[in-house]
């Protein structure tokens, strides 16, 4: 019997052991967000200034009174036009330049996750997706993309992202005139681990029909970027 009560103690002892240096191991907080987070939203910024928040699902347009360029009155969504994208004779390009997304935690602060790839062993990075597809067909070219039978049916932006932008970096790029919606992930792990931390409602990016010399009678920006490049979810 002692011996019984003596296994029992010895037992009871390990297990509150091993529950104080599971908690003691246990280094989340939301003060330095170096563990897993949960993010609740997000804000996309242009030279620190919020173009657009979502948080509580809802998006609110140009929080921070700096680019009503991206917003038109009667529109609903963020506006891609010849306002904020580089579509000049001298630099027809058709993208905006590089805007960076920030999350949102549960007590509404804004927080930046490590800026690391895969290869340099970051955990975190940003995946995206479309209402509707990039083309029509299986393989993607210009002509595909140009398709006036298929312009309503395609998606009329799309996302770069490039080395020098970093994991949250990107650059909305105008495509042909329409409307279309967009929906961003917060990805944690890579391959078959790989999962969704935080999925937003669809944001709805337009691309008007201006008057402007690279943009044709059917709506299409004439810009030099390949309309086939989205770069890049993996």
């Amino acid at each position: 019997m002692l011996k019984t009560i003596k296994h029992t103690t010895t037992l009871f002892a390990a297990l509150f052991f091993g529950a104080a240096l599971f908690i003691s191991c246990d280094t989340t907080s939301t003060d330095d967000h170096d563990e897993h987070l949960d993010a609740t939203g997000f804000v996309i910024v242009q030279n620190n200034a919020e173009i657009v928040r979502y948080q509580n699902n809802e998006y609110i347009w140009n929080p921070s009174g700096t680019w009503d360029s991206y917003f038109r009155e009667g529109s609903d969504g963020i506006v891609i036009s010849p306002d904020v994208i580089e579509l000049s004779e001298d630099n027809p390009r058709g993208m905006t330049p590089s805007v960076t997304i920030r999350w949102i935690d549960a007590d509404g602060d804004v927080f930046d996750l490590d800026d690391l790839s895969e290869e340099e062993g970051g955990e975190y990075w940003l995946d995206w997706s479309w209402d509707a597809p990039n083309t029509l067909t299986e393989e993607c070219s210009d002509e595909a993309r140009e398709d006036l039978e298929a312009l309503d049916q395609i998606r009329p932006a799309n996302l770069e992202q490039h080395g020098s932008d970093g994991e949250w970096g990107f650059h909305f790029r105008a495509d042909h005139a329409g409307q279309g919606q967009l929906t961003f992930r917060l990805m944690h792990g890579h391959g078959t681990e790989a999962h969704s931390d935080f999925t937003s409602q669809p944001m709805t990016v337009i691309v008007p029909h201006d008057e402007h010399s690279l943009i044709d009678e059917n709506g299409i920006y004439m810009h030099t970027r390949s309309k086939c490049r989205t770069d890049r979810p993996r």
